[in-house]
């Protein structure tokens, strides 16, 4: 199995125009020093992305979740565009931990991106036994009928 370097500044891209890859003996990237990761780089993007093009992997309680999430699934390569996270002059005087924001990711992206979510969804709330919140399924019933 091949690794492969995922900083988006690495000089080896910048040189080659594409991402490096390694051998599994190899642990580092020899241009950046950046720990690799497992398996082949994925595909690049088109830069000029099309909004229609992206699938929602993660729904957040707040903004705040939104953007970790964002940033665990930036980490790995792959675009996030955050929807909603811009709407605080709209909605007014929201405090900004209860604005929900989505993540998003290109279409071809979304496999690898749910499983980050997932991991740090069963982090956030303790779950891990498969029952994600922010994931789209119905929160849990408070028993009132």
């Amino acid at each position: 199995m091949a690794r492969h370097c995922p900083n988006p500044i690495c000089a080896g891209l910048a040189r080659d125009g594409c991402v490096a890859e390694y051998d599994d003996v190899v642990e580092a990237c020899l241009d950046c020093g950046s720990s690799l990761l497992p398996g082949e780089a994925l595909p690049e993007p088109d830069p000029a992305f099309e909004y229609n093009d992206l699938r929602t992997v993660f729904i957040s309680d707040n903004v705040v979740q939104g953007h970790l999430v964002a940033g665990a699934v930036e980490a790995e390569g792959i675009p996030v565009y955050l929807k909603g996270e811009m709407l605080q002059g709209a909605i007014g005087e929201l405090a900004p931990d209860v604005r929900q924001v989505e993540v998003q990711v290109p279409m071809e992206r979304v496999d690898r991106a749910r499983e980050i979510a997932l991991r740090f969804e069963g982090r956030a709330d303790g779950l891990g036994d498969g029952v994600e919140s922010g994931l789209g399924e119905d929160g849990p019933e408070d028993g009132s009928d």
